[in-house]
């Protein structure tokens, strides 16, 4: 009975006996950061301060500290310095005397005086507590795991072969593990072996300093967003636990795209930001962390300015993270490859399965088995997933590729035909096959226009072929692809990939454009197939604007510059085309869709927000230049409330194409109809004439 009094007491508020009782519970995040008292009431869902803030009030598990008393105030050595401490005072006291305190007692004296001994460092003569089995264990684990991977390089001596080393550091890790024999190392001469003891530490420094690059974790509880409290264990439910960067950027993510989880969003993303830091700072590696910037970088917010962003940082560091653990490699043992496999790679090229698994962290896993081949698998997708991003970010932002094109990648065509392929692995592939093979299309285009210089050349035909090239490019692509990636009975892309593919093609179009060795007829042939790829992008945009609400910034970027491409080429249409305005038309329609789909949570901050916001400006801009409100007004001065846009003056111009609601052919046929000739004047495009490409460097395509 005094003991149940006890615990009800204990569980009821200080308040008078007729009030119901208040349960404990742990401060919420916000009084816990201004480290004031949390004030609330068990019938309120939210504190006061919150209340007064009107924001969310989340509560972490009430968990109770530490109790009173000096138990568990130690750890560690000194923890166990106490507890012997105790167990001598208890064995030299009278009344407390008993066997066991003896038996403890003449150990410590045993091991004191034999702590000069040599036998001392592999003997052990006595177990304190029950569990000696359980010790011996893990003091057999702790001696093995640092030859774990020296025994496999001893078991693979063939692999040692110098003429594959890449680079000196590598040759230095591969001879570090060339272990003496055993009678080498325990010489009888009194001088090796006074020396022995002085020197190890030194050598065992310098091994590990050249060490092959082994799997470098990023967890513990003071990264771990459930043990900071940040989230609780349902939200962090069927995540991974291989790294804490990577379900905190996967949860940062999902929680932008939560209406309701505001709060959550940016105490996610501020922690994913702190730990993309840490991995820079501690140099963590692993193939979770290469994931965990690659799933940062869609939807990143903006900067000060569009090149403020941290996606081409976090590309280069995800670049260097993967060639540390030669993701780049193809996995191909060893015996297979030589003078007369057949094969044609070179060693330094390739990299063992079980050398794969060991620097991941498994070097007791089997590559053959159905875990190892899963495992290595996931080496292979994390590559090809960093080379289409690095890809598709370098062309939409005009940067040059950065990822080497590796072996694994030129021989990537059937990785997604395996009984182990994942379900989406097909698109993929598709993309990598895509970007991959822009090299060769961008290489026969260069070519064309090179020899268009001599003087029987004919810049129609040329034109010509180079359309072909381009056409039989992605006729090629979507016969192989297109069935496998197109949704509906008539297999029709899905809007993120449509205005990837077409954004692609209209690329290639303006690196034809401006190519320097181009001919005139070639310029002129290809602005119509370039304004048509550019209506295309947008109206793409616009059609699957419910499939594109966690629009990446890279596609929102794709969209500006077709937009500001169709807006340049159109302004060069005859003065009584309805062709101009029919595309400033399009180009508000899309930086509405713009505007929206960056809103789509109110915490989401969109990039989309900001080009959609630009793209509106400089087709009001375009509109004042063809006089359709006063010329003669400043631009700076314009009041957007008052001063009507070229909506409100459609009455000028004789029927306005409506390209937001037609098809791919039906944009190619209303722009060959006559009427939407450009000007005789037009030469095609030069850097001076894109003064709405200023924000953005044009498309590196290689042209």
């Amino acid at each position: 009975m005094a003991g149940r009094n006890s615990d009800s007491q204990s569980q009821t508020s200080p308040l008078e006996s007729g009030d119901s009782p208040r349960p404990r519970q742990a401060a919420c995040l916000v009084c816990r950061r201004s480290k004031i008292k949390c004030d609330w009431k068990p019938h309120q869902e939210r504190c006061r301060r919150c209340i007064q803030l009107d924001c969310e009030c989340v509560r972490p598990a009430y968990h109770p500290g530490r109790q009173k008393g000096i138990k568990n105030k130690r750890t560690g050595l000194d923890k166990a310095l106490y507890q012997i401490d105790q167990a001598v005072k208890r064995a030299r006291s009278a009344s407390q005397k008993n066997p066991e305190d003896d038996r403890i007692l003449n150990h410590l004296q045993e091991l004191l005086s034999n702590a000069n001994t040599p036998e001392h460092a592999t003997t052990r003569g006595y177990s304190v507590s029950g569990d000696g089995d359980e010790d011996a264990y893990s003091e057999e684990e702790e001696e093995q795991d640092p030859v774990a991977m020296p025994d496999f390089i001893q078991r693979t001596q063939h692999s040692l072969a110098i003429d594959d080393a890449e680079n000196p550091l590598q040759l230095l890790a591969r001879a570090s593990y060339i272990q003496p024999s055993p009678e080498s190392r325990h010489g009888n001469s009194p001088i090796q072996a006074h020396t022995a003891s002085t020197q190890g530490q030194t050598e065992d420094e310098i091994q590990a300093f050249f060490a092959p690059a082994q799997v470098h974790l990023d967890v513990g509880p003071d990264v771990d967003p459930v043990s900071l409290g940040l989230v609780s264990e349902e939200e962090a439910d069927k995540l991974f636990n291989l790294s804490a960067f990577l379900y905190t950027s996967i949860m940062a993510a999902s929680a932008l795209f939560m209406p309701s989880a505001a709060a959550l969003s940016k105490r996610l993303s501020n922690h994913a930001r702190t730990l993309a830091h840490r991995v820079m700072v501690n140099r963590y590696r692993s193939v979770e962390i290469v994931l965990a910037f690659m799933v940062n970088i869609p939807w990143m917010f903006p900067g000060q300015h569009s090149t403020d962003d941290e996606t081409c940082t976090y590309i280069s560091i995800a670049n260097t993270v993967a060639t540390d653990l030669s993701l780049h490699k193809s996995l191909i043992s060893p015996e297979m490859v030589g003078s007369g496999s057949g094969i044609g790679l070179a060693k330094g090229d390739c990299l063992d399965p079980r050398a794969a698994l060991t620097m991941d962290g498994f070097p007791e896993l089997d590559p053959w088995s159905e875990k190892g081949r899963l495992f290595l698998r996931n080496r292979e997708r994390c590559w090809l997933s960093l080379f289409v991003l690095e890809r598709g970010m370098s062309l939409a932002r005009g940067r040059p590729f950065s990822v080497p094109m590796t072996r694994s990648l030129k021989d990537c065509d059937n990785w997604h035909r395996s009984e182990y392929a994942d379900p989406l692995d097909g698109h993929l592939v598709s993309m990598a096959v895509l970007r991959r093979d822009l090299d060769a299309l961008f290489a026969t285009v260069r070519a064309l226009c090179d020899g268009s210089q001599m003087a029987s050349s004919d810049g129609s035909l040329i034109a010509q072929s180079i359309q072909g090239s381009i056409e039989r490019f992605f006729d090629q692509w979507y016969t192989e692809w297109g069935v496998s990636i197109g949704k509906g009975p008539d297999r029709r892309l899905p809007p993120y990939v449509e205005i990837l593919v077409t954004h692609t093609r209209l690329s290639i179009y303006g690196g034809v454009i401006n190519h320097p060795t181009a001919p005139l007829e070639v310029r002129r042939f290809f602005h119509t197939a370039g304004l048509s790829s550019a209506l295309n992008v947008m109206r793409a945009a616009i059609q699957g604007e419910s499939q594109l609400q966690s629009m990446p910034n890279n596609t929102a970027i794709m969209i500006s510059f077709a937009a500001c491409f169709a807006l340049t080429l159109s302004s060069y249409a005859t003065g009584g085309s309805a062709l101009a305005p029919s595309v400033r038309n399009l180009i508000d329609e899309t930086a509405t869709v713009l505007e929206r789909i960056g809103k789509v949570t109110r915490h989401r901050n969109g990039l989309s927000i900001k080009y959609g916001k630009y793209l509106k400006q400089i087709v009001r801009r375009a509109a004042t230049g063809d006089g359709i409100s006063d010329p003669r007004m400043p631009i700076v001065n314009e009041a957007p409330i008052t001063t009507p846009t070229f909506l409100d003056q459609q009455a000028l111009w004789p029927e306005p194409l409506q390209f937001s609601a037609m098809s791919d052919d039906q944009i190619v046929q209303a722009l060959n109809q006559p009427g939407n000739d450009f000007e005789p004047s037009f030469g095609g495009l030069s850097w001076e004439d894109m003064t709405n490409f200023e924000w953005l460097y044009w498309p590196e395509v290689g042209i």
